[in-house]
């Protein structure tokens, strides 16, 4: 029997202690002052928003500068699976509401309106490679869940009825491969499939009896849910059972996304609510992100680079390797800058300690160790790609980042 597990391992003083955790989210600049409901970057350069007003929004240089397309209808999800294939689902407004699918070929310059069965409206869409993809929401007004399946890059849907016969309207879907996958809706609606939901959807572990509005799964094994109230859930076995954990608020939370490799969370929710988990184990602790407007997407690419969007325009970039976090910047020389050879950091500061790290422009750690004053660290940069690195100066006051480059 499937049975839920129930984990409270973090004290509420560590969780005080954690909640200090400098936080690096920016507000940015937005072109529009709609409500952004979702938010997809494929690499560090390429990313696209979408809003219940029907306004797309796009970058093309890692929001340097974006442009902005008035679409037609409430736009709820957008998703890319390359640079140019891109789909946006969510509902028309006229002449009655029913279920949306619009298609782009160009990165999002235009879009198509892909003719389908319609249902009453869609909410999530989710591709695992160029061709296969899948839509979820409610196929009508009395909120009986459906899900529209694609085998052609969204160009022709397919219903799969094993999962319109039971209520509860789906926010969310995710998908390991093209068989694994799992979605989750309204009141504890959570159900799973090992066949790419082709031959059938079940039922799965039972859920708190709450909306459910946002699920990411990664790995083989992991996957997190949010939901209203404060609710998160996390599991290691895939979804064979969950674990309910403590996330320290009440508020509603709407949206989630991670860092595959080590495990690293974020989460977003209603009036600004940001919150982080280093690994399931140790919890969660807030992020300021600097608004008090709801959010309602979030898409990491990596630990060091991450989007976050909601009403009212609001458009947050997390980039902890970009800033300088103290005003009193430390007496420390960097050369040669670029470098191809060796990279050389000098303290000139007395009686000064510093710890020393490197990243590359993917968030990978390629080199840790300490600065001591009068004792140059010499750092060999002869098996580094050739880019641009993120050189992190840190101790128990401040925390110092700047560019570096090898040739």
């Amino acid at each position: 029997m499937k049975t839920k597990l129930l984990l409270s391992i973090i004290s509420s003083a560590f969780f005080l202690v954690c909640q200090s955790q400098q936080s690096s989210w920016i507000p940015q600049n937005s072109p529009s002052t709609d409500n952004f409901q979702s938010v997809y970057f494929i690499d560090q350069d390429n990313g696209w928003i979408v809003s219940e007003q029907g306004a797309l929004i796009f970058t093309k240089d890692g929001g340097n500068s974006w442009q902005l397309k008035n679409l037609s209808g409430i736009l709820e999800s957008v998703f890319f699976s390359n640079n140019n294939h891109g789909c946006i689902v969510g509902r028309t407004i006229t002449p009655s509401d029913s279920s949306l699918i619009l298609i782009s070929e160009d990165g999002g310059e235009n879009w198509s309106e892909v003719d389908h069965f319609k249902i009453n409206r869609l909410n999530d869409v989710y591709f695992i490679n160029d061709d296969i993809g899948w839509a979820v929401g409610s196929i009508d007004e009395w909120n009986l869940n459906s899900c529209l399946y694609t085998i052609d890059g969204g160009n022709t849907w397919i219903i799969q009825e094993s999962l319109s016969v039971v209520d509860g309207e789906l926010f969310a879907v995710s998908f390991r491969d093209e068989n694994l996958g799992s979605t989750c809706g309204n009141d504890g609606a959570f159900f799973i499939t090992n066949n790419g939901g082709t031959q059938s959807w079940a039922m799965g572990v039972s859920m708190p009896i709450v909306k459910l509005n946002d699920i990411f799964n990664f790995g083989i094994l992991n996957g997190c849910i949010v939901g209203d109230e404060g609710t998160i859930l996390y599991t290691i076995n895939n979804w064979y059972q969950y674990i309910e954990q403590n996330s320290n608020t009440s508020e509603d939370l709407n949206g989630v996304s991670g860092e595959t490799v080590t495990n690293k969370l974020w989460v977003v929710g209603d009036n600004g609510t940001i919150l982080y988990s280093p690994n399931y184990l140790l919890g969660w602790t807030y992020q300021n992100s600097g608004v008090t407007e709801n959010l309602n997407s979030i898409c990491m690419l990596n630990e060091i680079e991450g989007w976050a969007v909601g009403d009212n325009g609001s458009l947050l970039h997390y980039s902890p390797y970009i800033s300088i976090s103290n005003s009193n910047e430390p007496q420390i020389d960097i050369f040669p800058n670029p470098s191809s050879r060796r990279l050389i950091i000098q303290n000139d500061n007395p009686s000064s300690f510093y710890k020393i790290q490197i990243h590359d422009s993917n968030g990978k750690m390629v080199f840790g160790g300490n600065l001591l004053h009068d004792s140059p660290l010499i750092i060999d940069v002869t098996g580094y790609e050739s880019g641009l690195y993120f050189l992190t100066i840190s101790n128990n006051t401040m925390n110092l980042v700047k560019k570096i480059i090898v040739k």
